[in-house]
């Protein structure tokens, strides 16, 4: 006689079986209702903020790792990194200018993170970078950033 099947593993294993566009909708899915549950679940947002901010970081601070440890950089997009850069150094920049707190800091930590994968990529695994496959056009999107405020506006 088989033992029941629990249902988180009857689940995982029915998501397993599935096509990967329903995967992808699913994720979807699942990430927008995680999104309105957090609305409703934490009423101080700027904990979530904050929360959100250590785990960038620390992402990158993991991704740091992973790059030391296997000594290549294949599949990473550096033009990616360098919009991140971008994004983090304009976002300081304004945290500074505006309110000095502990996203100021967090910030800090993560352009500075950011900035080590990207000399990583740049000179330590250079040999390792792929970058025929990194052909994203960056100046449309860089071009695109004097526009922005114009568009919060609307």
């Amino acid at each position: 006689m088989r033992a029941p099947k629990r249902p988180i593993h009857a689940v995982s294993t029915w998501v397993r079986r599935q096509p990967p566009k329903v995967k992808a909708f699913l994720a979807v899915v699942s990430g927008m209702a995680a999104l309105v549950l957090l609305r409703f679940i934490v009423h101080d947002h700027d904990n979530l903020f904050v929360a959100a901010e250590a785990v960038h970081s620390i992402g990158i601070s993991v991704l740091i790792y992973k790059l030391m440890k296997e000594k290549t950089c294949a599949g990473l997009s550096l033009k990616s990194q360098e919009l991140t850069a971008i994004f983090l150094a304009v976002r300081l920049y304004c945290s500074f200018v505006m309110e000095y707190d502990i996203h100021t800091l967090l910030d800090l930590a993560t352009l500075a993170t950011t900035l080590w994968v990207i000399y990583m990529i740049r000179f330590n695994l250079r040999s390792s970078y792929m970058e025929d496959k990194d052909n994203f056009a960056i100046y449309y999107v860089v071009s695109f950033l004097p526009f922005m405020p114009i568009f919060l506006v609307f």
